[in-house]
């Protein structure tokens, strides 16, 4: 395998875990209803550019009205913007981020979420400055599973798929990955890690397993 010189980071899921937290949100307000949010439904659509509209499909399924639906959506905005959820990132994503920049490798980030959602926590984070290119859905024709995210980073950067690396955390997004010849580590958080994600080449439970050097020396063998 070519020296590696370029990591690709999902973001959704994985630097942030927003997957997880909407969820919960999700939960909490079903429960208003005497409603249980239908995990297998939801699950279909984790990792995939949808602009939530699967969830109001959802709603609807659960036999709430148009008006009910409205005042959940409004809801779970206002949740969503007070929630301490959403301004940690995982756990040792920050330090993993920081000693990839470190030893020399280039990052970047591809998305199926749109630039302001993915820039804007960045920014909140502080990690923004990290990342270049950052690849989100309005750039490309086609979101994942379909490659044209990952082959766009490759592109700005001129860099082989065997000169690269990509994390993801769903079976989505590792589909992409491999789609272009991109060799991908899974970690998945405690939402996906429920879902089959065995088309990884490598698997972490967190951040905080893996070894950078360890991982790009042994690949190099």
């Amino acid at each position: 395998m070519m020296k590696i010189k370029g990591l690709v980071f999902d973001f959704d899921g994985l630097i942030l875990d927003t997957e997880t937290g909407e969820v919960k949100i999700w939960e909490k307000i079903l429960q208003q209803f005497g409603l249980v949010l239908p995990m297998d439904q939801y699950l279909q659509y984790v990792g995939h550019a949808t602009d939530n509209q699967f969830v109001q499909n959802i709603l609807h399924d659960l036999g709430l009205t148009d008006a009910q639906i409205q005042s959940a959506l409004i809801e779970y905005e206002n949740l969503f913007s007070t929630s301490d959820f959403f301004k940690t990132p995982r756990e040792g994503i920050r330090e993993f981020i920081q000693s990839g920049k470190g030893n020399g490798f280039n990052l970047g980030i591809a998305s199926n979420s749109y630039s302001d959602w993915v820039i804007g926590h960045l920014q909140n984070l502080d990690l923004e400055q990290f990342f270049n290119p950052i690849c989100t859905r309005e750039a490309v024709s086609n979101s994942k599973p379909d490659p044209e995210l990952y082959n766009l980073v490759l592109r700005k950067w001129n860099f082989l798929p065997q000169e690269v690396l990509a994390f993801e955390d769903s079976p989505n997004g590792i589909l992409a990955a491999k789609n272009a010849g991109i060799f991908c580590i899974a970690v998945p958080n405690p939402l996906t890690a429920n879902m089959d994600n065995s088309a990884a080449d490598l698997l972490f439970n967190s951040f905080t397993e893996m070894d950078l050097h360890q991982i790009t020396h042994g690949l190099k063998k």
